[in-house]
């Protein structure tokens, strides 16, 4: 095969080019096999907002014999009540027949038509499930039974546009007594860790949180792990999942050669692997997508500016990893191979997954990839890692091991990490290739082809205001200037060259920058912390005028943030850098400090 053909044409130019004996090793000959990717734009622009929405291929068809019971409680108690029961669900139709469970029970095929209930409705999805992206052996096990904690995995559902969706496949209701008595949910959720009450929630299953704005703008370069923003898209693995006892990452080669496997402990063999610790910022690439909100709604958690933290992360580099068990090194090879060897991929797959009960999704599990070659140079620095700040990584941030790949979108640093697989193409999973991808402003939800774009990788030139907060009171100096605080970042190791602060977007004044210890312009994975007091023209210092304050940031290579947010906003509302911007009010000398107007952090 080509591949096995490129890998064996990579392991003899080593073998010339260097005397590395370890490197000697035969090569894989054969990929695994994959599975067929799936076109999103192949099916209607409903069931397209609808999958992605789901946030993975097969979750509207997954579930059976259970449903949320929340909102039931002594509902049936009251017929009054009826009504409102009816309503939980959407779609509801005055004059819509009451369906008896038994009779939804009976629908599990394609042949006799597949019915689904969600709380109290009752929906026939037949027709959706032809379109069904995650194939019709995932959505049969939702037929004749009730979706409600596949829903419940996936805060998107929520979302009043996919509830319309699921809305016009209704065709009746269970009555309010059946839907009382039915057995209590399973609360996929319910393993999950404890979390610090300071974290701005965002979604609360799957857990989403910011770091708080508090901690942005007191911290210096690390952010304390219980304060570290959490992004998860299923429910965190627990047990003997995580074990670091029994714990064993699983390399895949090729198929015609045995996986390779180790152990934590192996790992952690500094007889084998040299430690390594790398401080470094991990980034949701939806971070401030509510700046693009404030454009036109978009979909995605309403991130402000807290969805990025800084952490020092301790492992083994993934590139001594790689050279252990004898993947051929892609460096230097881009001329004998014609650049071929940008087409390998080092897929990473995770142990979160899909589950209800004793059942979990073998095919659902999170997955990304990176291009085998940032693996493997190790001006990359991309890293095994094992402990956060000092200590175990937790649960919540990929415990026992985490891939951490520097300046790239945390997408990509997979958490949980079960597997790493050589491949001739990226990952398959849902959140490769149907999501984190930016599409240009005129692009909707009826035109997008996430098949066109490329996965987010290097993130952009960004910064934020962590200080003073949006729409508080400021003292201002006995200058006349406003005193600021924030950070600044860019991706792809790109350091931050100058960060620049205004009133009016036009006089602008140069912030004081604090830059990573031990990180040059062009190797910076942390980010960069900066304070400024910023004059406020004259014709602003009034007591109870509100002011426009704004900051830009420039990086190494002399990327700049674009000036608005209405040129980088996307129906996904990812990569928002365009200036930040927030407003607050002069304080009238009367009030004695800066307060907060509102009940959240960012």
């Amino acid at each position: 095969m080509a591949f096995s053909r490129r890998l064996r044409a990579l392991g003899s130019l080593n073998r010339l080019k260097s005397s590395f004996a370890a490197q000697s090793a035969p090569p894989p000959k054969a990929l695994r096999e994959l599975p067929e990717p799936f076109n999103a734009s192949s099916i209607s622009s409903p069931s397209r907002r609808l999958l992605f929405a789901g946030g993975l291929a097969g979750s509207l068809a997954l579930g059976s014999g259970v449903v949320l019971c929340k909102e039931r409680k002594d509902k049936a108690a009251k017929k009054e009540k009826e009504p409102e029961v009816k309503q939980l669900a959407p779609g509801f139709k005055e004059g819509e027949k009451v369906i008896a469970f038994a009779d939804v029970q009976k629908h599990d095929s394609i042949d006799k038509g597949i019915w689904v209930t969600y709380r109290d409705g009752v929906y026939d999805i037949t027709k959706f499930v032809q379109n069904h992206p995650g194939g019709l052996e995932r959505i049969l096990k939702a037929a004749g039974g009730q979706i409600d904690p596949f829903w419940a995995m996936y805060a998107q559902h929520n979302v009043a546009s996919v509830k319309d969706i699921l809305g016009e496949y209704r065709i009746g209701h269970l009555s309010a007594d059946e839907y009382a008595n039915l057995p209590p949910p399973f609360d996929p959720y319910q393993t999950d860790p404890k979390r610090d009450p300071e974290l701005v929630v965002q979604a609360a299953k799957p857990f989403n949180a910011e770091t708080p704005l508090r901690v942005l703008a007191e911290q210096e370069y690390l952010t304390p792990t219980d304060k570290f923003f959490v992004r998860n898209h299923l429910p965190v693995p627990s047990g003997s999942l995580i074990d670091p006892s029994t714990y064993a990452l699983e390399i895949v080669k090729g198929e015609e050669e045995d996986p390779v496997k180790l152990t934590l402990k192996d790992l952690q063999d500094e007889t084998r692997f040299k430690r390594k610790k790398i401080c470094a910022i991990i980034q949701c690439s939806g971070n401030r997508r509510e700046d693009q909100n404030s454009v036109a709604q978009v979909e995605g958690l309403t991130w402000y500016t807290g969805a990025i933290s800084c952490a020092e992360w301790e492992g083994v580099a993934l590139k001594d990893v790689l050279d252990s068990v004898g993947v051929p090194s892609t460096l230097g090879m881009e001329s004998e191979l014609e650049g071929e060897d940008d087409q390998l991929h080092l897929q990473m797959e995770g142990m979160d997954r899909p589950k209800v009960g004793e059942w979990r999704d073998t095919k659902g599990f999170y997955g990304a990839s990176i291009p085998l070659a940032w693996a493997q140079d190790p001006r990359r620095d991309v890293l095994l890692a094992f402990k956060m700040n000092g200590e175990p990584i937790p649960a919540d941030h990929g415990a026992p091991l985490r891939c951490v790949v520097p300046g790239v979108a945390g997408a990509r640093s997979v958490k949980w990490l079960s597997k790493l697989i050589v491949a001739e193409e990226e990952s398959q999973s849902h959140w490769q290739q149907n999501d984190y991808k930016a599409f240009c402003s005129s692009i909707t939800w009826d035109t997008a082809d996430f098949s066109s774009l490329p996965a987010i990788q290097d993130m952009p030139v960004n910064s934020a205001i962590s200080w003073p907060p949006a729409k508080s009171l400021v003292e201002l100096t006995s200058d006349g200037c406003v005193e600021m605080k924030g950070w600044a970042w860019s991706g792809g190791g790109r350091g931050i060259s100058r960060v620049e602060v205004s009133a009016d977007g036009h006089n602008w004044t140069g912030a004081e920058l604090s830059r990573p210890p031990g990180q040059s312009l062009t190797r910076t994975w942390a980010w960069t912390q900066w304070q400024a007091n910023l004059p406020i023209p004259e014709e602003l210092r009034k007591p109870g005028k509100g002011v426009k304050l704004m900051v830009k940031a420039a990086d190494a290579q002399y990327n700049v943030q674009p000036e608005s947010i209405e040129s980088v906003w996307n129906i996904r509302g990812v990569l928002c850098n365009g200036w930040h911007r927030i407003l607050v009010t002069i304080k009238p000398k009367a009030v004695s400090r800066t307060r907060f107007e509102h009940g959240y952090a960012n």
